[in-house]
């Protein structure tokens, strides 16, 4: 899933979702060879409602995720959320999207991003420790 964005907002790590040093270690020619599930799992299915499909959007953007129940019917465990900054090296992001979470959402508000492509891999059980993951690419537009 690739989704356009522009963006300077506001959120953690001196106002940054992803810093600009964190995005500078990810991959840089845009070539992203992994499927875009990374476990596609019985857990909670991950469904990106903000922003749409390679929707270019202007400063500040708003993303919303709805960890729904998987195939068995089990609610999501949102203690068990791990969103990973993917690249040559993984960086660990769920510390910075706790307080975006609500109920079984994650709403983050005017989230700042670097230009540039940005894997997320989001990783969340369900009450029954049923896993899924789902890799999001989001493409920042440099201004």
């Amino acid at each position: 899933m690739v989704m356009a964005l522009c963006s300077m907002a506001k959120s953690a790590t001196d106002g940054w979702l992803i810093t600009p040093e964190e995005a500078q270690m990810q991959i840089r020619d845009g070539s992203y060879a992994d499927p875009v599930s990374a476990i596609e799992g019985y857990g909670p299915a991950i469904v990106v409602k903000r922003p749409k499909m390679l929707q270019q959007l202007s400063s500040p953007i708003d993303i919303l995720v709805s960890f729904e129940p998987g195939m068995n019917g089990d609610i999501a465990d949102m203690k068990t959320l791990k969103v990973t900054l993917v690249g040559w090296i993984d960086i660990d992001i769920t510390g910075r999207l706790t307080k975006y979470i609500s109920g079984t959402n994650l709403d983050v508000k005017q989230a700042d991003l670097p230009g540039g492509d940005h894997r997320l891999r989001m990783s969340i059980k369900d009450v029954e420790g049923k896993v899924n993951e789902r890799d999001v690419i989001i493409a920042v537009v440099k201004k």
